[in-house]
Parts: C-alpha cells; sequence; structure tokens
C-alpha cells in the first residue's frame, strides 16, 4: 500500500478491506500452556485499567453476513443452559488466579452471538456468578447486545438488574432485498418495539448499519441512513461490510440476485456521503464508525466528538495498558504482549469445565509488548490520542516516521498535547492503522487478504493486495474472524484471530 503525496483526496492507492484486527499480528502461538500457567506469565503491575469480555455464542437464526464464532440456539435448549453453568464455572475459576483478580473492570460487554437469547433466569444467574466472584463496583459501562426477535420486557429487567446499563442490537438494514439476502428473519415491526422498549430500561441505546454491499446504491443507503435517524435512538453505527469475510452463502445469494461488488472508490464514496448526511443531521462522529445524537449540533470544536465514547473499544482499540479479559468459548484475553484465546468449540469449551475444571487455551506471544497500540489502532479509531499517553522512547523509529508522514499530508494534525484526525484523515482511518503497523504485521494483513481475495466463493470483486512471502511456522495467521469482542455484532468484521 502506497501513500499518495500531495493535494489529494486519494491518499492512497487502495483501501484496506479488512476492518478490525487483533494487534499485534506476529507473536510465536503455542498450545503447551495451561488456563493458569498461561496467566501465570501476565505482569498486570503496570495495568491501568480493564474491560471483561463475555461471549454468548449461540443465535436462533444465522445471519449471512456473519462468520462470527456462534451456533444455532433457542431459548430452552439444554445446550445453553450447561454453556451457562460452565459460564459461571469459569468466573470462579479464574476469580482465583491472582492477575484476572487483581484488577477491577471498568467495562463490561456481553457479545455473541446472541445474549438476548438467554432466558431472564439464565441472566440473572450469569449476573449473580459475576458479582459473587469479582469486584464490579468500578464499573462505568455495562453493555449487552440484543436480537430483536428474542428482546423481552422481562429478559431487559433482567439485564439492567444485574448491572447493564447499555442495550445494542443488530438491525444491519431497513432494506427488504438485503435483509432477505442476509437472512434476517426479524421484521421491521419487532425492531421499531424493541428500539422503544429498551429505551425503558437502558440509559444508552445503539444498533449497527450495514452498507457497501454488492449492487447497494446511493438511493438505498440514504433510505437507510434517515431510518436509523428516525429510529431515535442516542448513538447509531455505520460499518462497511467486509465481504473478504462473509460467508459463502451471502455470495451466492449476491450472484442468485444478480448483485455486482461495488469497487473500493464507490465504497468510499458511500462512507463521505455517510458522514455528511449525518452531520447535516445533527451528529457527529465519536470513533471509526459510531455517530452520536448532539444536544446543540455545531458547537463541537474537534472533528470527532469528545463529548462520548464507546468505553468497550477503548480496551480493543487503544493502549498498551489497557487490557481485556475475555470469558466463553473462544473468548479473547489480550494483556501486555500475552493473548490468550479460550477453547474455541463450545462443546469441548464446556465439556472441559465440567470434567477438568479448567479451559483449554491458545496462547500467542508478541515479540514484545505492543506500546505503540495507542498510536496504530486508538489515534485512528478514536480520532486523537494525548501524547502522555505515548511512550515515544518505546516506540520504533518505523512508526513514528509513518506517523510525521501523515502529519505532513494533513491526515493527522498536531495540536501540540495530542495528535488528532483531519475529516480526510477519517477517510482512511483503515488505512491508517495498517500504515503505521510494523512490517511485520503488514505483511501478515497483506497474506491474509491475498489469500481471501483469491478465493471465487468470497472475492468482492477488488484485487487489493499482492501476495507476499507466507508467514514464519510460528507467526499468528489471521485466517478468519472468530469472535464479536465488541466490534459491533453481525459487522462480518470482527476480531481477526487465528483459527485452529
Amino acid at each position: 500500500m502506497k501513500l499518495n503525496p500531495g493535494r489529494t483526496m486519494m491518499k492512497f492507492d487502495r483501501q484496506l478491506p479488512v476492518y478490525n484486527w487483533l494487534y499485534p499480528l506476529k507473536g510465536q502461538d503455542s498450545d503447551r500452556f495451561s488456563l493458569h500457567e498461561a496467566h501465570d506469565l501476565f505482569d498486570v503491575s503496570a495495568i491501568r485499567s480493564r474491560a471483561f469480555y463475555i461471549h454468548i455464542p449461540f443465535c436462533e437464526t444465522i445471519c449471512t453476513f456473519c462468520s462470527l464464532n456462534r451456533g444455532l440456539g433457542s431459548e430452552g435448549d439444554e445446550a445453553i443452559d450447561r454453556y451457562v453453568d460452565a459460564l459461571c464455572a469459569e468466573f470462579a475459576i479464574k476469580s482465583r488466579i491472582p492477575a484476572v483478580a487483581a484488577v477491577p473492570p471498568r467495562v463490561v460487554w456481553f457479545g455473541g452471538g446472541s445474549p438476548s437469547i438467554l432466558t431472564a433466569d439464565q441472566i440473572r444467574r450469569i449476573g449473580a456468578a459475576m458479582h459473587e466472584h469479582f469486584d464490579l463496583s468500578q464499573v462505568e459501562e455495562w453493555t449487552v447486545e440484543f436480537e430483536v426477535k428474542s428482546t423481552t420486557r422481562e429478559k431487559a429487567e433482567a439485564f439492567r438488574d444485574i448491572g447493564v446499563t447499555k442495550a445494542r442490537f443488530g438491525l444491519q438494514t431497513f432494506d427488504p432485498e438485503y435483509r432477505r439476502l442476509f437472512n434476517i428473519t426479524a421484521t421491521l415491526d419487532q425492531t421499531h418495539a424493541a428500539a422503544e422498549m429498551l429505551g425503558e430500561y437502558f440509559d444508552h441505546r445503539s444498533f449497527d448499519i450495514l452498507y457497501g454491499m454488492h449492487g447497494q446504491t446511493v438511493s438505498e443507503f440514504a433510505s437507510d441512513i434517515q431510518q436509523a435517524i428516525d429510529l431515535g435512538t442516542e448513538t447509531c453505527e455505520f460499518y462497511p461490510v467486509n465481504h473478504l469475510v462473509t460467508t459463502n452463502t451471502l455470495h451466492t445469494n449476491y450472484r442468485d440476485a444478480g448483485r455486482e461488488p461495488l469497487s473500493y472508490t464507490d465504497k468510499m464514496g458511500l462512507t463521505v456521503f455517510l458522514n455528511h448526511y449525518m452531520r447535516s443531521s445533527g451528529f457527529q462522529l465519536y470513533n471509526g464508525h459510531g455517530y452520536v445524537r448532539l444536544p446543540d449540533p455545531g458547537t463541537e470544536p474537534t472533528f470527532v466528538s469528545k463529548r462520548y465514547t464507546n468505553a468497550y473499544h477503548e480496551y480493543c482499540w487503544a493502549h498498551w495498558d489497557d487490557d481485556l479479559v475475555g470469558f466463553g468459548s473462544s473468548a479473547v484475553t489480550q494483556t501486555g504482549r500475552w493473548t490468550v484465546m479460550n477453547d474455541e468449540a463450545r462443546a469441548s469449551y464446556v465439556r472441559s469445565i465440567e470434567r477438568d475444571r479448567t479451559v483449554k487455551v491458545k496462547v500467542t506471544e508478541a515479540d514484545g509488548v505492543p506500546y505503540e497500540r495507542g498510536l496504530v489502532l486508538g489515534l485512528p479509531y478514536h480520532g486523537s490520542i494525548a501524547k502522555d499517553r505515548i511512550p515515544f522512547e518505546r516506540i520504533s523509529p518505523e512508526i513514528l516516521g509513518r506517523l510525521d508522514e501523515l502529519v505532513r499530508e494533513g491526515m493527522v494534525v498536531d495540536r501540540g498535547h495530542e495528535y488528532a484526525l483531519t475529516e480526510l484523515g477519517w477517510t482512511w482511518y483503515v488505512n491508517m492503522m495498517y500504515y503505521l503497523s510494523p512490517a511485520a504485521d503488514q505483511r501478515i494483513l497483506d497474506e491474509f487478504v491475498a489469500a481471501r481475495d483469491t478465493n471465487p466463493g468470497l472475492n468482492d470483486g477488488v484485487r487489493t493486495m499482492t501476495p507476499v512471502r507466507p508467514a514464519g511456522p510460528r507467526e499468528r495467521r489471521p485466517l478468519l474472524p472468530l469472535v464479536d469482542q465488541g466490534a459491533g455484532c453481525g459487522t462480518g468484521c470482527g476480531s481477526l484471530a487465528k483459527a485452529g
């Protein structure tokens, strides 16, 4: 990927089609560590704050754009009840590990899957176990992802009672044709009813809209944007669908419907159109994808709002000393130079806890503590970074040199106390994540994109990267997005992690 210098909007020669990934990508994988051995490796003395992620890997229906770790299930299934018991047992097991208990969480996120598939009793059991085993007194934001078909007052009340403050749901699109192609089985009446009802129980509501689908027109997207605004929630998030990691079923549906892929410039044009539409309607960006409804539009002094933040995303795409602990099958824990993924298979995750009172884990050790995470991920995604949060002396000249290039090209502005994105920079914020990454991590992303882009069943019609040398035998290779770790329910662009 080349940076185009000079006075041009097209700052890069191509657009990265992968929107969210774990960082760093490069590291050595090992299956030889047990759960306790892995967590004994952590040095939490430098950890500033922490988030918890709880994965519920069940859905009533499987959407075709989603390749996250999930499977079919319905309320009352024995498999879900056994999973809840295993999850509560994992809380008890990990609460006795010093590295986990040492730092109380500031943020909690229930992802999936569809956490709202749980019964009210199961929700309360999970909440009781969390409160019993962890200090939750410092939690400032607790989010749960709902699927509107399974949303009831009883469940909303149960989530509220255990501490949830924020509700999200995956709307994806109002367009009936794309809803059919996505296999979205909820009705729009159910969606509107759920949005209104969730407002009675939670301080904050948000939802996801996808765009950039094969054949989507500006008129179709404009209709989705306006209906999203009219829904009346406090925030909403718009994700360009990642066709490199959606399912073969969706691509078959596109083909059968005669829907052709958009070029990357068409897709970027929709992004620019979205931003102007939302800002003209009283909203402002608060991160790479999200818009907040402003009480007094036009008074925000910065391009990306500082009035609101999705606190959980501060742990997915932020600083090296804000860590994340995951619970449930395939959930990821990331702290310091260590990444630990729980057993990806739901059945064996449950059996291992029932039989051995432990969880099988896969461990990746990075070359060193990723002190540069705040620059590589936090600045592009959140729109700014305070300079006193950047350990400049521990960051390679390679990355700092690229940051200087972005400043010279007008994509980042140096405000003295912080670096901040310009509107031009935000347009290319995903490319900026890649561009600021070390060359070794870029090569791994190149390999992932090249491998997926040559698969006829998944190709989105855009040759975005050229193949490069294979990753080394012990380097982590991101093959599929396996876990919704807060990337947005159903975005089709969750965190990249190595497939087993």
